[in-house]
């Protein structure tokens, strides 16, 4: 598969429509945050986030994101840039990474599990990989917004330390398993400077308008060898089609 034709597959199934806030229409906080779990302080605070991110009524309609980062890691002679399309209602996701030199797909699901085609080879990957995906996908911070602006009980936010950070209190965010996944660190401006979850940790550099939303415009992880800057962030109200997720061949299945 082609980077072209990985594009344009990626485009056929997946009708981008920029939000308009205005036309959103608006609720309480109270009403936002009536199903979720935890101490009423850190809900605030976790509602108060994603007010800085571009509002309880926009990222409470969102059903999907697609942004493009261009990744730079210290030990590679190319940056890539990386197309992720999101989908914000259950743990799926579709990337393409393209370089002058390398090329990769991968996409996880429940329904089509964890697949990868690197410079034309594809495999599945293993299935510790799936469930680490699994495991980690509903605390993504783009899901965690939309979980709050949508009142999720699937959340619990409580206040606790942030891991390898002493001194520091973020919110901590748990799933139905009462377990923490995960946890985002934020300024006295309410922004989100430090995003982790038991596998990984990225600090983040200051919000940046992308339509109406405001996200990091930059991050590094692995103690700054490894970054990103966001290109471009789409948000959308429309699920993106199932078949996206599917292996090539398997796509007409799902449709």
């Amino acid at each position: 598969m082609t980077g072209k034709s990985c594009v344009k597959r990626a485009l056929r199934c997946m009708p981008f429509v920029m939000l308009i806030a205005m036309s959103a229409p608006m609720a309480t906080a109270g009403q936002e945050s009536q199903g979720i779990r935890g101490e009423r302080a850190a809900i605030m605070d976790a509602e108060a986030m994603v007010e800085r991110m571009g509002g309880m009524a926009v990222w409470s309609q969102l059903e999907s994101v697609h942004f493009v980062h261009d990744w730079d890691i210290y030990n590679r002679h190319d940056i890539y840039r990386e197309n992720e399309i999101l989908d914000l209602s259950g743990p799926r996701s579709y990337v393409t990474m393209e370089s002058e030199i390398y090329h990769r797909v991968r996409a996880y699901s429940p329904e089509h599990r964890y697949w990868n085609i690197v410079n034309g080879e594809f495999s599945y990957a293993s299935d510790e990989a799936f469930a680490a995906a699994m495991e980690r996908a509903p605390f993504s911070i783009y899901r965690i917004a939309r979980g709050i602006a949508r009142g999720d009980s699937y959340y619990r936010v409580d206040f606790g330390p942030m891991p390898s950070m002493n001194g520091t209190t973020a919110l901590e965010f748990r799933g139905p398993d009462d377990e923490i996944h995960g946890w985002i660190l934020l300024n006295v401006r309410k922004q989100p400077v430090v995003w982790a979850t038991t596998q990984y940790s990225y600090s983040f550099g200051p919000l940046a308008r992308f339509g109406n939303l405001w996200v990091p415009n930059w991050a590094v992880t692995g103690g700054g060898r490894v970054r990103y800057e966001m290109v471009s962030l789409v948000g959308s109200n429309e699920r993106p089609d199932p078949a996206l997720f599917a292996p090539p061949g398997e796509e007409g299945e799902r449709r």
